[in-house]
């Protein structure tokens, strides 16, 4: 094994997302079929902050262009991020494992990709995840369901989404891409992930992703409703770039749940609560639910609230209009930052990961 890959491992384990290290070395694996030894080297000299090349270039000691086009290069392939001065000119930052490389796999990913990828996620991320308070994601909840108004803030709102960016994009959500390659298909839209700003000008310029209308990006939102996805974005009240539309038996933050991890890893303000006296017991929540919190017990059907995520997906299509989202007391409302930067330092703090690093 070269050293290089030890030593990116090392390096992208510091983000508070983390990229430990494993019995079966699948994260090794991982990194040598994705970088060459060149591209680890230099992503050993890549900070999680957003440089220009003739920096990159100087603290490596090497040429200025020919570090340039490798860390274009690099971009291309979803390894490291990219955006563009408004004078066009390319800044560079070192990506984490999740969010970030993982997403990014796309065009390149093999049916055994996928389960190297999964088996590795399975292996080394859970186990660090697992009791962590912090959430990795937040859930946006159906909004026209949402019972009390009154009380939603901006952030909470799918609509927010929508009006405060400018440029739209929809790329295919990799969970059900890789499940599908693999012969696992759910046969939920596999292109229905939304990005904005910054992400959709990366998607679009590397091909991964088609630029779309606002209003078409509405209408993919009201589609990923229908087809019972749940809508998962940033745990930030910052710069939203993202909104992933997902399902329990292919994506990530779901199946993190469905896995027992806690709740507040990807979870909304708000619960489903259900009037049994008006409930017909029809069952259609039970399958509207991606994380399995509501369940026939006996005559009725029962939520479980240590693992209702607040999506809003069952009061949606309830016929007997027995369930509604309420907000949560303050006492228990999931943690939100007001920035990226916020939320990967309180990650940082309860993972003993200094953030940003060196």
């Amino acid at each position: 094994m070269d050293a290089v890959y030890e030593k990116l491992r090392e390096r992208l384990d510091k983000f508070p997302q983390g990229f430990p290290a494993t019995k079966s070395g699948t994260e090794i694996k991982i990194l040598e079929k994705l970088f060459s030894p060149e591209e680890a080297d230099i992503a050993l000299h890549l900070r999680p902050e957003y440089e220009k090349p003739d920096v990159v270039a100087e603290r490596m000691g090497k040429d200025e262009k020919q570090v340039a086009d490798i860390l274009y290069s690099m971009s291309r392939k979803g390894l490291i991020e990219r955006k563009r001065e408004p004078d066009g000119e390319a800044l560079y930052k070192l990506h984490p494992w999740i969010i970030g490389i993982y997403e990014f796999r796309q065009n390149d990913m093999t049916a055994q990709d996928f389960e190297m990828y999964t088996r590795y996620n399975l292996e080394g991320l859970l186990p660090y995840w697992k009791g962590s308070p912090v959430s990795l994601m937040r859930v946006l909840p159906v909004e026209t369901e949402i019972a009390d108004t009154r009380r939603v803030q901006p952030y909470e709102r799918v609509s927010e989404f929508l009006k405060k960016n400018s440029r739209f994009a929809v790329t295919d959500c990799v969970c059900r891409k890789g499940q599908k390659i693999t012969g696992h298909a759910c046969g939920k839209t596999i292109e229905i992930c939304l990005a904005a700003g910054t992400w959709a000008d990366y998607g679009i310029e590397n091909g991964w992703a088609r630029e779309i209308t606002r209003e078409e990006a509405g209408e993919l939102l009201r589609k990923a409703e229908e087809e019972g996805l749940v809508h998962n974005c940033s745990n930030d009240t910052g710069e939203n770039v993202f909104i992933c539309n997902c399902c329990g038996c292919c994506c990530g933050p779901m199946r993190v749940i469905n896995f027992g991890i806690n709740t507040k890893f990807t979870a909304s303000n708000y619960r489903a609560v259900k009037d049994q006296d008006t409930c017909t017991v029809c069952l259609t929540c039970v399958d509207r639910c991606q994380v399995h919190a509501i369940k026939q017990v006996d005559e009725r059907t029962v939520i479980n609230q240590d693992l209702c995520i607040g999506c809003g997906l069952c009061v949606s299509t309830c016929p007997s209009g027995s369930l509604n989202l309420v907000k949560k007391p303050e006492e228990e409302l999931p943690p939100v930052y007001a920035s990226e930067l916020e939320w990967r330092q309180a990650w940082g703090r309860e993972k003993a990961r200094a953030y940003p690093f060196n």
